[in-house]
């Protein structure tokens, strides 16, 4: 357990102010992050995240960083955060490991449970306009549990679906590890709650989806990080 909480601690993220923001790498890969704050301790964990990210910022962290609060869907109340565009070898190399472990421990894992920690891909041919995430107020998030041996078909149907939707931004990812596969999650940004709450659906055939997770977050600045340029 104190291996796999020392793995995620490298998921946390910096605050930094969003006034210059840096530009993100051109890799597909992306790590991202669940916690659930323990029963009565969400003020605690909020307060504890912060210190967290402030010792991200006192080391100079380079990697970009977002996070979001769940206000919609099964996970409601829960925390995400992640980061993106990065080519694989990159999680290799973070930000000193055995420092971040021990502020971590300090800070967040008292108040906090970690709940997933997955390494995900962008899929280029299925995906429209600029990478997301970005820090858009709301990020809809759909996620598509995808039949066993359909991974083929359902990669078919989304790249023909992209051709279809313009300038419109939409990211899809593909996890490579770290939970029940095959799984895709698409991402979109929206202005305002009613917008991320009311985004269209992906007309699938049957016989290809054995579940699909629909869910709203709202983006949180002063829980994440750019880096300044």
């Amino acid at each position: 357990m104190r291996k796999t909480l020392a793995a995620l601690t490298l998921l946390m993220s910096v605050l930094i102010p969003f006034g210059t923001l840096a530009q993100q790498s051109p890799g597909r890969f992306a790590r991202m992050v669940v916690l659930e704050p323990k029963p009565d301790h969400a003020a605690e964990f909020t307060a504890g995240y912060m210190r967290h990210i402030a010792w991200h910022a006192e080391h100079g962290d380079p990697w970009t960083w977002y996070g979001w609060r769940f206000v919609l869907g099964d996970r409601i109340g829960q925390f995400m955060d992640g980061t993106f565009g990065h080519d694989l070898d990159d999680f290799d190399h973070p930000l000193d490991p055995r420092g971040d472990a021990a502020d971590n421990a300090a800070n967040v894992t008292p108040h906090a449970d970690f709940v997933s920690h997955g390494v995900y891909e962008r899929l280029d041919a299925a995906s429209s306009g600029e990478p997301l995430p970005d820090d858009a107020p709301y990020l809809s998030l759909v996620t598509y549990s995808v039949l066993p041996g359909r991974e083929r078909r359902f990669e078919e149907i989304i790249a023909q679906a992209a051709k279809g939707r313009g300038a419109r931004c939409a990211s899809w990812y593909r996890l490579q590890a770290g939970g029940t596969m095959p799984r895709y999650v698409l991402m979109r940004a929206a202005q305002t709650f009613s917008e991320g709450a009311t985004m269209p659906d992906l007309v699938l055939p049957e016989g290809l989806v054995e579940r699909i997770d629909s869910e709203l977050l709202r983006f949180q600045p002063e829980m994440s990080h750019v880096p300044r340029e």
